[in-house]
């Protein structure tokens, strides 16, 4: 019965756990996205921010230019979460200046 009660004590606290680390890496991944694109301003040039992102934690697989016909290039600028799918980005749109920037969530 004891031994029990305190692998159930370990399942509870195991879950506890693990939840507070997933709630914590999504909202740090959100913060890192949203402050990377609040400290964005149009106009200013685009080609450091790629490594500028990498420096503040960015995925540097998963962020990169994306180069599009007819339209300006894009830097997705992704931070991840707690799951490898869940990423919070911060879309760049310009070249060679910035156009604009957005926050946008994908999981």
């Amino acid at each position: 019965m004891r031994t029990s009660v305190q692998l159930a004590t370990a399942a509870v606290v195991a879950i506890a756990a693990f939840a507070a680390y997933c709630s914590l890496a999504e909202r740090s991944a959100e913060r890192k996205a949203r402050e990377f694109c609040g400290a964005l301003q149009v106009g200013m040039a685009v080609e450091p921010l790629e490594l500028q992102a990498i420096r503040a934690g960015a995925s540097q697989r998963q962020t990169q230019w994306i180069k599009l016909p007819r339209e300006d290039a894009v830097l997705t600028v992704t931070f991840t979460g707690a799951f490898p799918l869940s990423r919070h980005i911060c879309n760049v749109h310009g070249s060679p200046t910035l156009a604009r920037s957005e926050y946008v969530y994908l999981d």
